[in-house]
């Protein structure tokens, strides 16, 4: 019996999945740098969705990316990096996702470029 539940332990171990990271933030968002407090309406923009281990654009040549790894630099920032595959190439991006407060992040890119983001309605 007990090498029974030795074998069975091992065994949930191995079948037992990695942790996968997360974004910090999810749901949908648009390029905005309106102030006002609240989520505002992204009917006819882009949208660019957070889901727990994807980020969809609707804009650009890559709609799909997949965070592959995140680090903490304090309380509000983290820095992301990403994969994407097109039917042409498989690459990396990197950036700086720091939370304004919960309706307002800022996308700060590893080769420049800072994309304010607002929650949608």
């Amino acid at each position: 019996m007990n090498k029974f539940f030795v074998i069975l332990l091992a065994a949930s171990a191995v079948a037992t999945p990695a942790l996968a990271l997360t974004y910090p933030v999810s749901g949908r968002w648009t390029p905005s740098s309106e102030s006002k407090p609240g989520p505002i309406d992204c009917t006819d923009k882009r949208i660019i969705r957070f889901d727990p281990f994807r980020r969809f654009d609707s804009d650009g040549g890559v709609p799909d990316y997949r965070v592959i790894d995140l680090v903490n630099e304090g309380s509000t920032a983290f820095r992301i990096t990403e994969e994407f595959h097109t039917g042409q190439i498989k690459a990396r991006l990197s950036y700086t996702l720091r939370l304004i407060d919960s309706d307002r992040i800022e996308l700060a890119m590893a080769r420049g470029g800072t994309l304010k983001l607002k929650r949608c309605a």
